[in-house]
């Protein structure tokens, strides 16, 4: 399978992840991508993900969108992004609680407890502004997973990586 244009990217990270089309699309028009195209918009698209699989979607997104939108962001994709990370977590033999606290943003800092996390996960109430800091950081992980998946497959396929270099 030979990848070049947005519309195929996006149905092989469709295939290839937990994630719906609807967040896949989010996650690019939130890049400020269309969600068609190949050539030059494709390259960028390209590059912007492979930028986000190796430095992380603080890096990426940071540029693209504001504090407000990156919880709109989660707020308005967070059953997906749940879903998402309740399966990433099984297939890690882990619980989501414990992988989100073990996420390198937490490294150098307070871990989130127990209690933040699943409120922040699966309450879909009024957003709570203490929470913020993890709805940034569940929009980061959306970024990073569908960047992730793309990168994979460049990774997979170096005669299309290096396509992508020239």
């Amino acid at each position: 399978m030979h990848i070049n244009d947005i519309e195929t990217l996006r149905a092989y990270i469709a295939r290839s992840s937990y994630f719906s089309e609807t967040t896949i699309n989010n996650v690019i028009r939130a890049l400020g991508f269309p969600l068609e195209g190949k050539g030059e918009t494709f390259y960028k698209l390209s590059k912007e993900f492979e930028k986000c699989a190796k430095h992380g979607a603080e890096i990426s997104f940071s540029s693209y969108m504001y504090k407000y939108e990156k919880i709109s962001f989660f707020r308005a994709n967070q059953q997906d992004i749940v879903n998402h990370m309740e399966q990433t977590a099984a297939d890690l033999g882990t619980d989501i609680i414990s992988m989100v606290q073990n996420f390198g943003i937490f490294r150098n800092a307070d871990k989130p407890t127990p209690s933040e996390v699943g409120k922040a996960l699966w309450d879909s109430g009024p957003r709570r502004p203490e929470l913020d800091t993890l709805y940034i950081v569940f929009t980061w992980y959306a970024l990073e997973e569908v960047a992730r998946i793309w990168y994979g497959y460049l990774e997979d396929n170096p005669a299309e990586k290096e396509e992508l270099s020239a």
